[in-house]
């Protein structure tokens, strides 16, 4: 078995909330960074929950930000348009005004339940993780049976570094819906920080399975498989990460390392010169293994 000062990512976008936890070594030291987090990238609908956590073309999100504006100068008593603005500039991660926007639209109507959701998305993006807890958990309350909200409260408890209840929240999801890439990825992460690597190596391939270009998934059974020694089947995994995303950073350091163990020297030192000019990613939160 490999040991190494290594991280496992959980989803999430810029605004950080670095938690510490204690690591493994391995010989040679290596701290280089493994990123999870789906990069898709889609056209979305207003209202489209499940789109929110994605990237989106600012400049088309900026047209929608002022297209809600002159219609809230018309009708500034529909909630819905602030609503509507909310999203908007959540993609474009102004989060303090998506949090503003969403608030006047619950202030307005306290049934709109699209706003809870939001508002607890962007408070968490803004590290205020137990406010944004507290929304999803009122938005839980009204659909209990929305295995999104689920997931994305879990992934706010893992912010917090409270692995019990993001594991119970992550658990729910996938009974909810056993499809859910995202939590069955999230819920490997769990596993994979107790030692429990070939559990998670069930979840990371299920996140696969669901979604096939779920680019991190692949990452992180790669780091799992590097860990017990698998460094075959790590390259394998880690190969279709950098297939899906060739310029991701942490993806080709990760696969430096598994080159080197597996004695591919001129190789493995290529691809980490290589990786070292390009920028470190931003759409995920460290989680280091136990």
């Amino acid at each position: 078995m490999h040991h190494s000062t290594l991280s496992f990512h959980i989803c999430r976008t810029t605004a950080w909330i670095q938690k510490q936890f204690p690591s493994v070594r391995r010989r040679g030291e290596w701290s280089s960074l493994v990123a999870l987090s789906s990069l898709m990238v889609c056209t979305l609908a207003w209202g489209d929950l499940a789109g929110l956590d994605k990237p989106a073309d600012a400049e088309a999100m900026q047209a929608r930000v002022d297209a809600a504006s002159r219609e809230i100068r018309s009708r500034p008593d529909a909630p819905e348009l602030y609503v509507q603005r909310g999203e908007a500039y959540f993609k474009l991660r102004e989060f303090d005004k998506a949090i503003d926007d969403y608030s006047t639209a619950i202030r307005l109507d306290d049934r709109q339940d699209d706003a809870y959701f939001g508002r607890g998305m962007a408070l968490g993006r803004n590290g205020e993780v137990d406010k944004g807890i507290a929304d999803l958990g009122v938005y839980i309350k009204r659909h209990p049976k929305s295995s999104l909200a689920y997931t994305k409260r879990g992934v706010r408890y893992l912010w917090k570094g409270d692995e019990a209840n993001a594991e119970k929240d992550l658990v729910q999801a996938i009974a909810l819906d056993p499809r859910n890439a995202e939590a069955h990825d999230d819920l490997g992460v769990i596993r994979a920080r107790r030692g429990e690597y070939d559990k998670a190596a069930e979840h990371f391939n299920m996140t696969i399975r669901h979604d096939p270009t779920y680019q991190k998934a692949y990452h992180n059974l790669a780091m799992v498989h590097y860990l017990v020694g698998r460094e075959q089947q790590a390259l394998m995994a880690i190969n279709e990460s950098v297939k899906l995303a060739p310029e991701d950073r942490n993806a080709l350091l990760l696969k430096s390392k598994i080159l080197e163990s597996l004695g591919r020297h001129a190789e493995a030192k290529r691809i980490r010169e290589e990786a070292e000019f390009l920028p470190a990613g931003n759409w995920s939160e460290q989680m280091p293994v136990q």
